[in-house]
C-alpha cells in the first residue's frame, strides 16, 4: 500500500508539472509566432512603402487637393502605350516558348558536345548590363541584320534579352521529369507527338508557367533596352514613364502612369499564383 501511495503521489506531481509547463510552452510558442508575423509585416511595409507613396502622390494636386484627375491622363493617350507593352510582351512570350521548349529537349535529352558551354552562351544576356545589351543590339540590328526601329526590332530585342528566363525553368522541370512517364505512354501505343502533347508538356507546367511569369514581368517593365531600340512610333508604357520623368519631372500624372503599371504587374502576379500556383506549386516552398 505504501508503494502504491508513493506511485500515486509521483503521478500527481508529474501531472501538476505538465500542467504548469503547458501554459508556459504555449505562451512561448505564441510569442515566437507573433514575432515572426511582426517581422514579416514590418519588412512588407518597408518594401511596399515606395509603391504606396507613388499612389498617394498621384492622388494629390500640387495644391494638396485629393483628386483622380491625374488618372484621366492614363485613360487618354497612355492607353496606346499600355497596349503596345501588352502586345510586345505577349508576342515575346509566344516566341520564347516556341524556341525554348525544343531547345530544352535538345539540351536535356540529347548528347550535345560542349553542352555546358552552349548553355552558358545562351544565358549570356543575363550577365550583360542592360546598357551594353542595348548598344550591342543597336549595332547588330542596324549594320548586321538591317532591322528598322519598329515593333519588330523591339520584339527581337526582348526575345534576345529574356530567352534564358524561359529556357532555364523549362530545363529544370525537364530534368526533374522521370522518363518512366514517356516510356509508359510509348508502351501503351502512344506516338512520339501524342506522348509530347498529352504527357510531357502538361508535366512541364511548373517550368513553363514560371518562364511565362518571369518574361512578362521583365518585358512589360523594361525601358533601358527599349530606350536604345525603340523608334518614334514604338514608345512602351515603361519608356513613356521614364521620358516624362526626365522631361517634366515627377508630376501627379506621371505618378498615375507609374501606379497603373504597378497595378497591372501586381494583378498579373496575383493571377499567376491563383490559377497556376495552386495547380503547379501546391506543396512546394512557395505555397
Amino acid at each position: 500500500m505504501a508503494r502504491w501511495g508513493h506511485d500515486v503521489a509521483t503521478l500527481a506531481e508529474t501531472a501538476v508539472a505538465t500542467q504548469t509547463s503547458e501554459p508556459r510552452s504555449l505562451s512561448l510558442k505564441w510569442l515566437w509566432n507573433a514575432l515572426a508575423h511582426g517581422y514579416i509585416w514590418i519588412w512588407l511595409a518597408i518594401f511596399a512603402l515606395p509603391f504606396a507613396a507613388t499612389l498617394m502622390y498621384s492622388l494629390r494636386t500640387p495644391d494638396g487637393v485629393w483628386t483622380l484627375s491625374a488618372y484621366e491622363y492614363v485613360m487618354g493617350s497612355f492607353k496606346d502605350n499600355l497596349l503596345l507593352s501588352f502586345e510586345t510582351t505577349i508576342v515575346t512570350i509566344i516566341i520564347n516558348l516556341l524556341i525554348s521548349i525544343p531547345a530544352a529537349f535538345a539540351i536535356v535529352r540529347f548528347p550535345i558536345p560542349g553542352k555546358s558551354f552552349v548553355l552558358s552562351a545562351l544565358n549570356l544576356s543575363l550577365y550583360t548590363p542592360a546598357a551594353v545589351m542595348g548598344i550591342s543590339l543597336v549595332i547588330a540590328f542596324s549594320f548586321l541584320y538591317r532591322i528598322p526601329q519598329t515593333m519588330t526590332s523591339l520584339i527581337a530585342a526582348y526575345v534576345v534579352g529574356t530567352f534564358p528566363l524561359m529556357l532555364v525553368p523549362i530545363i529544370v522541370a525537364l530534368r526533374d521529369l522521370p522518363r518512366v512517364f514517356e516510356e509508359a505512354a510509348r508502351t501503351l501505343g502512344a506516338t512520339r507527338m501524342q506522348t509530347f502533347w498529352r504527357i510531357e508538356l502538361p508535366l512541364l507546367g511548373p517550368g513553363i508557367s514560371a518562364g511565362i511569369l518571369l518574361t512578362f514581368v521583365i518585358v512589360f517593365n523594361e525601358f533601358l533596352v527599349t530606350l536604345f531600340i525603340a523608334g518614334p512610333g514604338t514608345t512602351t508604357a515603361a519608356l513613356r514613364v521614364y521620358t516624362l520623368t526626365r522631361t517634366s519631372g515627377i508630376q501627379p500624372s506621371t505618378a498615375a502612369l507609374a501606379t497603373t503599371m504597378q497595378g497591372v504587374s501586381f494583378l498579373v502576379v496575383l493571377f499567376f499564383f491563383h490559377f497556376f500556383g495552386s495547380r503547379y506549386l501546391k506543396g512546394t516552398y512557395l505555397i
